[in-house]
Parts: structure tokens; sequence; C-alpha cells
């Protein structure tokens, strides 16, 4: 098997571990086939991701299938209304039991030979088995219900722990929890959605979102009219990396901005310690992503899918009527438009980044990080390493 040390050598670590401004970045082989396999076998099950939404299954019998950087999952809500996590593979031989979303099953049949399971996972039959018949006295069914996954729910967000060796999920959450205390998430109810596709390795995705160093440039219309920016850096290691900032305009918006429309929403944050009103934009480490604005949020999936390619998705959701009060729909058009394109921006610099991944190692070129804007790229990148520690 490979091993972290077949693919970084002692120098290539001990050279992220230094001081943030003195650090170099994960070479470029970190971005490669080899090392995402790496990351398939010892990250991605070792710790709780971010695989779906509970709304995407609202009702008992509801299910649908789910990826997670290659690991094939069921998402169910049971009859008895609770969401479970099943790996996505037959009992039988290892065919997929669920390809397309459904609702309202009381069960999953195995396209390929018929090998039925409830919402639960409990297999109930083998069809023709023995011969016409069901059921074969000589063979033991025992043990061949779907293998279940753990999982846990924070708001909308549903998270996976391959392995199931990670700490409780509610200890495991309780830092974005503390970080977030002064937002109201009582009655956020789901609005719109919509994706876009990065083409780049999951860590260029990620790394390019949670700093706000590039906004100037890569997203000029988030930062027009502001007056004074307070930015700041939050992290916890395992759980989030997330920038921050307060901002004051110098004028009124212009009428005809979403922001301008959506001003009447009601406010679900209230100041900070130092009588702030903080918005956030974060990594939940390493699949989810988590957008605060003072009257909705957003909530969201980096799916890997490959070395090369990312799958990002967002949903909406504001306080109450909000989410679909026929007066504010083309506030909440305009809000998605305006999202979307800020991810669109950002598709040109991770495809560059990515494809020079290889180039940069070949000509020695290390990459470094900014000491104040991308403090927590470092610390990912850090967090990274340690997970595929041996």
């Amino acid at each position: 098997m490979t091993n972290l040390t077949d693919l970084l050598d002692a120098s290539d670590i001990g050279a992220v571990f230094r001081p943030t401004g003195q650090a170099h970045g994960l070479p470029g082989r970190a971005y490669g086939a080899e090392f995402y396999a790496l990351e398939q076998k010892r990250l991605f099950p070792r710790t709780w991701c971010a695989v779906g939404f509970a709304s995407d299954i609202p009702d008992p019998g509801d299910a649908m299938p789910a990826d997670l950087a290659g690991w094939p999952l069921i998402l169910s809500r049971g009859k008895d209304g609770t969401i479970r996590a099943f790996h996505n593979i037959c009992r039988h031989r290892a065919m997929r039991v669920l390809t397309e979303p459904c609702k309202g099953r009381n069960s999953f049949v195995c396209p390929w030979h018929a090998w039925t399971y409830d919402t639960q996972g409990k297999l109930l039959s083998t069809p023709r088995i023995a011969g016409e018949r069901a059921n074969d006295p000589d063979f033991d069914t025992s043990g061949l219900d779907l293998k279940p996954v753990k999982i846990g729910q924070w708001l909308d967000m549903l998270f996976v722990n391959i392995d199931g060796n990670a700490p409780d999920f509610d200890a495991h959450m309780r830092p974005l929890n503390e970080l977030l205390s002064h937002y109201d998430f009582s009655d956020l109810r789901r609005s719109d959605e919509w994706s876009v596709t990065y083409p780049g390795n999951w860590k260029v995705s990620v790394e390019g979102a949670i700093e706000d160093y590039h906004l100037p440039w890569g997203h000029p219309q988030l930062i027009k009219g502001v007056r004074r920016s307070v930015p700041g850096l939050h992290s916890a290691a395992n759980c989030f990396y997330a920038n921050s900032s307060a901002r004051e305009f110098a004028s009124t918006p212009d009428p005809g901005t979403a922001t301008a429309q959506n001003a009447g929403l009601r406010q679900i944050v209230s100041p900070d310690k130092d009588g702030l009103l903080r918005t956030y934009f974060m990594s939940v480490f390493p699949t989810g992503a988590f957008q605060t604005r003072t009257n909705h949020v957003l909530q969201g999936l980096f799916t890997p899918d490959g070395p090369e390619s990312t799958k990002v998705r967002f949903v909406h959701y504001y306080p109450g009527n909000a989410a679909s009060d026929p007066a504010l729909s083309q506030a909440r058009a305009d809000l998605l438009k305006e999202w979307k394109l800020v991810f669109e921006q950002d598709v040109p610099f991770v495809r560059y980044v990515h494809e020079n991944y290889k180039r940069r190692d070949d000509a020695g070129i290390a990459t470094r990080a900014a000491p104040f804007w991308e403090r927590n790229i470092h610390a990912f990148q850090k967090n990274v390493i340690d997970l595929l520690r041996d």
C-alpha cells in the first residue's frame, strides 16, 4: 500500500510545517492521482464528511445515492423517519443497489439480481436463489444486510464517517456551533439551489474558497462601495476553516440590486463580542461549505469527482416564509445569480492552478502563503497531512 512518505519526503513535510510566512505549500504531486488515491483510503474515511442534505429526502421512504470521493453511499429516511447511511454495495455481488433518487419506497431492489432490502437496510429476500425458490436452507443470509455507515446531521447537512472511528459528531461540531453562536438558525427554510463544476482537485477548489485575499481582483463586485472592512480568520482542525468580514458601505446600495431588495428580510445575526455583524464563508472540512449573510445562509458540498474535478453544490436558506414568499421571488433569484457568479468567477483560477501542479514540481517552484490572509490555507494543508499519517 502507498503511504504518505512514498509521495512526500521528510523535507516536503517539514517545509509545510514551518510558520505560515516561511512555509512552502503542498508540492504539486499532492494534487495528483496517486495522492488522491491515498486520500480515498486514509483521509475521507477517517473524519466526518458532508455528503448531502436532509431536505433532499424529506419524507419516510425517500432515499438517494451519494458519493464521497468514490465511496458509493445510500442516504435513506426510513419508515420511522430516521435518516441512515449505507454502503451502496449489494451483499450479493457488489452491484450498486440504488442508482437514482426515489420517494415513498418500502424497499430497495438491486437491479441486477433483485436482492431486496428495506429502507433500514435489512435484507428481505433473495429471489430465485435456489432455482425457482426464494430461499435455500443451506444459504445463510444472516449478516447480509446493507452495511451501515455512521451518520450525523448539522442544520440541513448530512455527514458520514466511513471507518466509524471519528469522535462523537456533536463534540466534533461543537467548535463550529460556538463560532456561530450569535446566529439564529432556528427557522431556516430551504429555497433555491445551484451547482458548478470546478476543473481541478478538491484541495485547489477548497483553498480558493477560504481566503479573501483575491476578492479585489477575482470578485470586485463583492467589495464595491465598502468603506471599512474588518476581516477575520477562524479555524478548528478537522472541523472548519473560515474567513469572515464585517463591512461598512459608503452609500446606500443601488435600488436595483439584490442587496437592496432583500434588506427587509428578518435578520438572523446579532452583533459579535466586538459589536460587529460578522459574516462567514467556510470549508466545513473536508467536503462541506457554509456561507452566512445577515439574513440568509448557503449550505454547500465540495464533492471530489476523481483527482481532477470537484462538484460544487449550494442550497440557499432564508428565515421563515422568506424562503417561499412570492413578494421576495425576484430578490431570491438575484441572490442566486449573484452567488453563482462568484463561484463561476473562480473556475479559471482552479483550472490553471490545477493544470500547473505538475509543471511547478518539474520547475522546482514551491508555493507560498500570505502570512495574514492565508493562514487557514496553511492550516488546511497541515490538516490533510496529519490525517494521512500512519
